[in-house]
């Protein structure tokens, strides 16, 4: 049985869970255990534990099925586990132990497959190498993703206004290793330098000699003395120095 849990599923999922773990975690009669009762409690399982949801659609799929198990025993309780440091996402097993008083009587292990549905920011047209992101030039779709995501860019205002590494082709997902932040403060080009000492206060005209962004120190060449100073970066093309 395949299916969408979706959040409102996750949190009753859980609560029962939870309920479960403080009595049985699941009981049949007559020794036999349903594929269904097994899947809901792997179903439970992942909505607990899963650090991925958030809210987000999942689909937690079975391909071998679930068989049913017939064990001996009046009153049955399972237990799910899991790999270590799973994270749920892509193809997987869980592993099903069978109880009867804290006595174990089997266990049966289930292959499932779980993806994962989240934005992702993707570019509406070709965009070349050094290219300023504007809003036009991305947008936003949903994608079902069967790994961890690395470096994934969920909201078109963690992109617009940087600088891509590379060029991309139209509906390329930009991830956070393909951009870059321009800074505020370009090398080689003039700067308005604030100076401040104490009360007192003189404006000039400068020459950075880096890059820099907002509060990190630069140098800097006064244009009119020509001596090289440190400034802090306050905004566009503009630094200040502190006595």
């Amino acid at each position: 049985m395949s299916g969408k849990i979706h959040k409102t599923a996750f949190l009753i999922a859980s609560v029962v869970f939870l309920f479960f773990f403080n009595g049985h975690l699941g009981a049949a009669t007559a020794g036999v255990i349903k594929g269904e009762t097994i899947e809901e409690a792997i179903r439970a399982y992942v909505a607990k534990n899963m650090s991925w949801s958030g809210g987000r659609d999942v689909r937690l799929e079975f391909p071998g099925g679930i068989s049913d198990v017939t064990l001996d025993g009046e009153k049955i309780a399972c237990r799910v586990e899991s790999k270590r440091n799973e994270d749920f996402i892509g193809n997987t097993s869980f592993t099903v132990r069978f109880y009867e008083n804290g006595e174990l009587l089997g266990k049966q292990t289930v292959r499932a497959r779980l993806e994962l549905l989240m934005d992702v920011v993707v570019s509406s047209r070709p965009l070349h190498r050094n290219t300023e992101i504007g809003r036009d030039d991305v947008r936003l779709v949903k994608r079902w993703f069967t790994r961890p995501p690395l470096n994934i860019i969920s909201s078109p205002d963690d992109v617009v206004g940087k600088k891509l590494r590379a060029s991309i082709k139209p509906n390329t997902e930009i991830t956070g290793n393909m951009v870059r932040t321009i800074p505020v403060v370009q090398k080689g080009k003039p700067v308005r330098i604030v100076i401040e000492n104490g009360s007192m206060g003189m404006t000039t005209i400068g020459m950075s000699e880096q890059d820099g962004m907002c509060g990190e120190l630069i140098k800097v060449r006064n244009v009119s003395s020509q001596k090289m100073i440190y400034a802090r970066v306050m905004g566009n093309s503009l630094v200040k120095v502190e006595f």
